[in-house]
């Protein structure tokens, strides 16, 4: 009975080994999540002031992203070109750096997205809810 438990013991985690694999070469940089924007029309002034909380946020964290995003493609393009080097051969970055830059784009897009979503709900907002006379 204890031969089979321990079978299992040394096949499953050197079967899980080669899943693991593509798991390393991803990049470790996390894209933050997209903050939705409240209606401005129907907000009240605590979520208004709270959505530009999390515009900002999101906005520190793409750039946090992006900065993270140029330091593994630098450190890759370093590790890259030295083992290049070792073997008196040639490294290529140049998917490396388009997939970096397509990242960074798309990031960049929703960092714009979210800024223009605010500004139209604080608009709304402000629209709807006119400051009460004097």
């Amino acid at each position: 009975m204890k031969r089979p438990l321990w079978l299992l013991a040394v096949v499953v985690p050197a079967l899980s080994v080669p899943a693991m694999m593509p798991a390393l070469a991803q990049s470790a940089c996390m894209e933050p999540a997209t903050p939705t924007m409240p209606d401005g029309k129907t907000a009240a002034r605590a979520e208004i002031i709270a959505a530009a909380g999390a515009a900002k946020e999101f906005i520190t964290k793409s750039d946090e992203y992006q900065g993270c995003l140029n330091a593994e493609y630098e450190a890759a393009v370093n590790a890259g070109q030295a083992a290049a080097k070792e073997k008196k051969g040639s490294f290529d970055a140049t998917k490396l750096n388009k997939d970096r830059e397509a990242k960074i784009a798309t990031n960049q897009k929703k960092k714009e997205e979210v800024g223009k979503a605010y500004g139209v709900a604080a608009a709304a907002f402000k629209q709807a809810n006119p400051p009460a006379a004097k």
